[in-house]
């Protein structure tokens, strides 16, 4: 079985095939994405690779909201007139 890492992005920490991350970044979603992500899982598609189209847009979800707390938390700088 190939390797699977945790989907936060820049983790490498490994994680069982059937989880969408490491302990410390699951639980740092709130509840409502990770209950979209197991309302949508279906067991065994990390094996067929074949997920539902309702877990991949709740895996978007879940990478929106992370990409929106990093901005928040780490803003672009102004830019400046040419």
């Amino acid at each position: 079985m190939s390797k699977h890492t945790c989907h936060w992005p820049g983790c490498q920490k490994d994680v069982p095939p059937a989880m969408w991350g490491c302990r410390a970044h699951w639980f740092a979603l709130p509840k409502h994405l990770r209950d979209e992500i197991w309302r949508t899982y279906v067991p065994g598609q990390e094996i067929t690779k074949t997920p539902s189209m309702a877990y991949l847009t709740a895996a978007r979800h879940v990478q929106e909201w992370i990409k929106a707390r990093e901005e928040a938390a780490c803003p672009a700088p102004p830019s400046t007139p040419s």
